[in-house]
């Protein structure tokens, strides 16, 4: 599997990464000897990134790479988790982020991680859950707390998740404090990659991917499959939309205009959605969620297949610039 480089970090990552999320639920769920043979398949394919956070039930995700991990070299697999803080905590954030890196570290049996990201979202004003770009960036702040712990060693970069304002959002990446961003993009919700979108009908993600770029930052893409939507027509109940602006009706029609005007192109239904993002060549990576092996199967048969052609993929962008009209 290719490998692109990731941003300005010293890494170069696999184009899929291997997700460790509760979405997908392989490695929370599984019995150990199927995330053994799932890890051992994505080894073997040349994926060499796994994504987890402390969150993906309570440290649970952590815990099972910590067990796996040891079967197989220490090169084989990068790793990169994430934490959420407490704006409410009186705890101050360094010593939040010590805390909790240390317990990350210990579930993983590991003593540094190559990525530590913010989980919480970025907002324009903070609230009881989450951070504003103000928050993140002033003195003695987010960024300065982490930029400290990189300093130390446990965590060798710092990344965000690009979820909530975007004013906020591309305040903190235009900053240049971070060295990857995980970003909202798939057939549904494209517009990360666009600066036109201005009337786009679901959260605008406008001009992210090109800031991203700006500063040198590894974007790593996630939810390509939007939850379980561009993957199945079964529904398992986490198909919980990280994103505002549409209801689940309105996700339903958009998907049946993609289905029409993608029947004639090779793959199943997560295959074309998978190929959509391997179209984009800004994306450093895409983290794919997974419940069995299969699933694993399934989009390294739709990697091979490659990215769409440019003619379908015109077609596309004029549907979604069109609202999926």
């Amino acid at each position: 599997m290719k490998k692109n480089r990731f941003g300005r970090t010293e890494y170069k990552i696999s184009q899929l990464t291997f997700g460790g999320g509760w979405v997908g639920g392989i490695l929370i769920d599984s019995k150990i000897e199927v995330m053994h043979k799932a890890l051992s398949l994505a080894s073997k394919e040349g994926i060499n990134w796994i994504d987890t956070a402390e969150s993906y039930s309570e440290g649970k995700s952590e815990e099972n790479i910590g067990k796996l991990l040891p079967f197989f070299d220490r090169e084989k697999f990068y790793i990169s988790t994430k934490g959420r803080l407490d704006p409410t905590n009186s705890e101050s954030i360094i010593s939040q982020l010590d805390r909790k890196i240390d317990m990350s570290l210990n579930r993983l049996k590991r003593d540094y991680v190559e990525l530590y990201q913010l989980h919480n979202r970025i907002l324009d004003v903070g609230d009881k859950e989450n951070f504003s770009a103000k928050d993140i960036l002033k003195k003695n702040g987010i960024a300065d707390s982490l930029e400290k712990l990189k300093s130390e060693g446990r965590i060798r970069s710092i990344g965000i998740t690009a979820l909530g304002d975007i004013d906020g959002i591309n305040e903190v990446v235009l900053s240049d404090c971070f060295d990857t961003a995980q970003i909202y993009y798939n057939l549904l919700n494209p517009s990360a990659a666009f600066s036109n979108l201005r009337s786009w009908n679901d959260q605008n993600f406008y001009n992210l991917i090109n800031n991203c770029k700006s500063k040198d930052m590894g974007i790593m893409n996630i939810r390509i499959y939007a939850a379980g939507f561009l993957a199945t027509n079964v529904r398992h109940g986490r198909e919980v939309p990280v994103t505002f602006g549409i209801d689940s009706d309105e996700i339903d029609r958009r998907v049946k205009k993609i289905e029409l005007l993608t029947k004639h192109i090779e793959g199943t239904k997560s295959q074309k959605a998978l190929r959509y993002g391997l179209s984009n060549n800004n994306l450093s990576t895409i983290v794919i969620g997974l419940e069995k092996i299969e699933h694993l199967e399934e989009a390294l048969e739709g990697y091979n297949f490659g990215s769409l052609e440019d003619e379908i993929l015109e077609e596309i962008y004029a549907m979604q610039k069109n609202n999926f009209n």
